[in-house]
C-alpha cells in the first residue's frame, strides 16, 4: 500500500488529461464526468494535501458517479429529438401519398414515383393508369390502395 501513499494532485490531474484524450477518441460522453471528477480531486488535493488515499479514491468514486449522471442527464438523448423524425425515412414519408400507376399492379411490382422506383404490394389487382394511395409500409415496400 506504500504506492497509494505517495498519491499526489498531478497523479489526478495526468488521469484527467488522459481520460479526456480518451474521451476525445472515442467521442461517447461516458469519460467526460470521470475525467472531470480526477481533475476536481486534483483541485481538492491542491488545498489538502495531506488526503488519505483511501478518501481520495472514495472521493473519485462518488465524483465519478455524480459528475457522469449529470453528464448524462444534462446531455441525454431526449435533447436531439429531430423536428423532422421522417427525413431520412423515404418510405414513412410516402405514407398517405396518391399517384398514377404507370404499371399494371399484379399484387405486386415496382413503379417509378418522383425519381424512385419502389417496390409495390396490394391486395388486388389494380390496372395501369388507376389512382393509388400509399396505405402503409413494409420495409422499403410500399402498400398501396385503389383510391376510388
Amino acid at each position: 500500500m506504500e504506492l497509494f501513499d505517495q498519491l499526489h494532485a498531478w497523479h489526478w490531474f495526468v488521469l484527467a488529461v488522459v481520460l479526456i484524450v480518451l474521451e476525445l477518441t472515442t467521442t461517447t460522453g461516458f469519460l467526460l464526468g470521470i475525467a472531470f471528477a480526477a481533475l476536481a480531486l486534483a483541485g481538492a488535493l491542491w488545498l489538502v494535501p495531506d488526503l488519505s488515499w483511501d478518501w481520495q479514491f472514495l472521493v473519485f468514486g462518488v465524483l465519478s458517479v455524480l459528475l457522469t449522471l449529470c453528464y448524462r442527464a444534462y446531455f441525454r438523448p431526449e435533447k436531439d429529438v429531430s423536428e423532422d423524425p421522417l427525413l431520412n425515412d423515404r418510405a414513412a414519408q410516402m405514407l398517405g401519398k396518391s399517384f398514377v400507376l404507370g404499371v399494371a399492379l399484379d399484387r405486386s411490382g415496382a413503379d417509378m414515383i418522383g425519381d424512385t422506383r419502389w417496390a409495390l404490394r396490394s391486395d388486388v389487382r389494380i390496372k395501369k393508369g388507376a389512382r393509388v394511395r400509399v396505405a402503409a409500409v413494409e420495409g422499403m415496400v410500399l402498400i398501396v390502395e385503389e383510391v376510388p
